[in-house]
Order: C-alpha cells, then sequence, then structure tokens
C-alpha cells in the first residue's frame, strides 16, 4: 500500500488558497469576492486578512508546521480568525463627535470600550431613543403591549391594516397615490411603507449625523428584542440621506423661511429640499396628491419596478404646515392634479437657490433617493450573524447586562 503525505490528505482552505494565489501574483478581485461569499464575510475583511498576512510574512521567516492529519473529536471551542479587525471611529457632529463603525452586536459595547464616559453617555442617550422609539412603535402596530418599554403607548384604531410584521397602512392611502404598485404586492407595500415612515420618523428631527445612526443602532436593537433583524447598510456610517448629510429644521427656521417669502409655495420647496436632500428632479415630480399627515409618498421620476421604489419623505412637524399651505395654494391656483412644487425650482434650481440665500439658508448636498440609507435599509428573514460575536457584547447592545468586558477577539 503507498503511504501518503498529510499535505496531499488534506484540502487547502479557502484562506490558504488566497493566500497562495497572493504569493504568485495571481489574487483576483473575483478571487476576493467569491472567498467572501463562501466564508459568509465582507468583502473587506478579507482584504483587512490579507493586508495583515502580507504584513506578516514580511516580518515573520521560518517553516510552517503543517497540521496534523488527525484531530481530536469533541467539543472544541470555535475557531476564530487569526486577526482582529480594529474599531474605527468615524465623524459624528458637534455633540456625538466619534462614531464606532460598527454594526449593532457590537456597537454599543466599542462605543463603551473606545469613547469616555462623557462621549459614551451623549452617544448611548440617542442608542436608548432609537430603542424605545421602536417599542412604542411595536406596542402602537401591534396592538400588543411590549415587555422592553413601560409606557406601551395606546392601541391602534379601527380601520388599520397590518403586514405580517406588524406595519401599518392605511388602505385609503391608496387611492391618493397614483402608481402605486399593483393589488398582488399589498402585503410587502403595507410593510415596505410602514418600515419607511418609522425610519423616517426616527431620524426627521434628529440634530447630526452622530445622533442618527446612534438612533438607527438602537432601533436595529430593539428590533432584536423582537426578534426581527433590521439590515442597515454596511457602509452606514459613510451614507447619505436624511439626517446624515440633510439640515435640521426647526421652529425658527420655519418662520424665518415665511418671512422672507411671499408665496408659500416658494417656503414648502426650500424646507422640503432642507429636510430631505432631494435632488431637482425628483422636488419637481412630487404630486399635490402626494401629502399624507406626516409625509410625501411618491412615484418618482425614474417610475416603479416594485413596491421599495416608492419614495417616502417624512418631513418633521414644522414643514407639514409649510406643505399644507402650498397644497392649498396650487390647488386654487393650477387645480388638484398639479406638481406641488410647480414655479418654485427654476431653471437650473436657480428660483429655489435665490429663495435660500434670501432666507439664509444653506441647500445641503443632494442625492437621490436610490442612494438613501432608507430606501437600502430591509428587514431578514432567516439571516444568520455573519462574524462571530461575543455574548456579553450582544447582551450589551441588548441593554441587558451592565457591562460588556474588555476588547477582546470577536
Amino acid at each position: 500500500m503507498t503511504e501518503t503525505s498529510d499535505s496531499a490528505l488534506r484540502r487547502p482552505s479557502t484562506l490558504e488558497q488566497l493566500i497562495q494565489l497572493d504569493e504568485s501574483g495571481g489574487l483576483s478581485v473575483d478571487d476576493v469576492r467569491n472567498a467572501a461569499e463562501q466564508l459568509g464575510v465582507a468583502e473587506q475583511q478579507v482584504q483587512q486578512w490579507l493586508t495583515s498576512n502580507r504584513a506578516q510574512r514580511a516580518t515573520v521567516t521560518g517553516t510552517v508546521v503543517p497540521e496534523s492529519a488527525t484531530r481530536k473529536m469533541g467539543y472544541r471551542e470555535a475557531e476564530l480568525p487569526t486577526w482582529i479587525p480594529e474599531v474605527t471611529m468615524t465623524t459624528g457632529d458637534e455633540v456625538v463627535t466619534r462614531i464606532p463603525d460598527s454594526d449593532v452586536p457590537t456597537f454599543r459595547a466599542d462605543a463603551f470600550r473606545g469613547l469616555t464616559s462623557e462621549e459614551f453617555a451623549r452617544i448611548d442617550t440617542s442608542y436608548a431613543e432609537g430603542i424605545d422609539a421602536t417599542c412604542r412603535w411595536f406596542a402602537l402596530r401591534t396592538g400588543r403591549p411590549c415587555l422592553h418599554h413601560a409606557h406601551p403607548g395606546t392601541t391602534t384604531g379601527p380601520g388599520t391594516q397590518y403586514g405580517s410584521a406588524g406595519y401599518s397602512w392605511d388602505p385609503s392611502q391608496s387611492q391618493a397615490l397614483p402608481g402605486l404598485p399593483e393589488a398582488g404586492n399589498t402585503g410587502d407595500r403595507r410593510e415596505i411603507l410602514g418600515l419607511y415612515r418609522f425610519l423616517g420618523d426616527l431620524v426627521c428631527d434628529s440634530p447630526g449625523r452622530g445622533h442618527t445612526i446612534a438612533r438607527l443602532r438602537g432601533a436595529q436593537a430593539g428590533f432584536l428584542l423582537h426578534g426581527m433583524r433590521l439590515d442597515l447598510p454596511a457602509d452606514l456610517n459613510y451614507s447619505v440621506g436624511p439626517g446624515l448629510t440633510t439640515e435640521r429644521i426647526d421652529d425658527a427656521t420655519v418662520q424665518r423661511i415665511r418671512a422672507r417669502t411671499t408665496n408659500p409655495v416658494d417656503a414648502a420647496a426650500l424646507a422640503t429640499v432642507l429636510c430631505t436632500g432631494a435632488t431637482m428632479v425628483e422636488l419637481g415630480c412630487v404630486p399635490c396628491t402626494a401629502m399624507t399627515p406626516d409625509a410625501l409618498i411618491f412615484t418618482g421620476p425614474i417610475g416603479l419596478g416594485r413596491a421599495a421604489d416608492v419614495y417616502v419623505w417624512v418631513v418633521p412637524p414644522p414643514v407639514r404646515r409649510l406643505l399644507q399651505d402650498a397644497r392649498a395654494y396650487q390647488e386654487a391656483h393650477s387645480g388638484f392634479g398639479s406638481k406641488l412644487f410647480a414655479g418654485a425650482i427654476g431653471g437650473g434650481s436657480g428660483r429655489l437657490r435665490r429663495t435660500a440665500a434670501r432666507c439664509e439658508v444653506a441647500v445641503p448636498d443632494l442625492y437621490h433617493w436610490h442612494h438613501s440609507w432608507i430606501r437600502r435599509t430591509g428587514l431578514l428573514r432567516g439571516a444568520t450573524q455573519p462574524e462571530h460575536v461575543r455574548n456579553t457584547d450582544l447582551l450589551f447592545a441588548l441593554r441587558l447586562c451592565s457591562d460588556p468586558g474588555p476588547a477582546r477577539g470577536r
């Protein structure tokens, strides 16, 4: 019988194959992408691992001892990556100045370990707001008390329907919103619109990027407490959209806009741009019928392929009265079917920008709705955690323990 070596019996792991390709100069982008999919991690993590491995090869010499051909059977600890990516802190706002670039399982623990006590207290206040708002929302939408919140709120009134996850949608609105998906997608529409409206309302009065991200991570923790996983963009700390790249608008700003404009449509268009960051093309497509008590809901300029493509711009309370006045003005002058902001934008957005200059407000950077973090958010069904997370970190994220412990490999 021919004796076979250990190296011939053992198939190289996915990471070992990457090392071989990297050392030979044959590593491609597709190789990294395929490896990330097989391992269930982000491509960035694979790139970090390769970078770390190259550094080790440059400084460490000697032979690699091959793994034994046999393994001891039985219980063993999970095999964790040999590299520990450092937690990156990104810029927040004037109050919440630094934010961990972490997902919800470790976000609060990373903030606790990486920030000063004062910084952590500020970020944790916004984080708790996200949890509390989520628990109140579940209680309101399901009509069931929430055990995680001391004040569950009231039950819903008559005439409200619910999706499988309890997202409220008033069926009477469907007649007022032209071009919404077909009736066969009623369930998806109900869930998606309810989720978008909740998230928009959660951040519409946020004073800055740091608060917004902390509230959203808190909302994720609230969903986990209710047995659901809210999936936010992997690059949330660098994303665009409401609460991240928009301007906070309060009563004082609205009063100044009212005082310095003679046309209610001009006032409403400017206020909407400030709190939504909408492009001028999108702004020009908003019909008067898009108005709901708390938001503008309509089909955008690129059409509607599925329920998730519906635009949902939740506006803060100070702006809602401006929108009502603009609608009344347009209906009196142009008819019910007119565009809500017709005449307020101007060629090359010149009129709107002159209005902004007159009101002494800065127009924020403008981004298409489909690039917004809200449009890229969803609920995952049957998803598993792609990386190892310490139990104490996760318990700390859910506010079920008081200390996550010292930092170590996740």
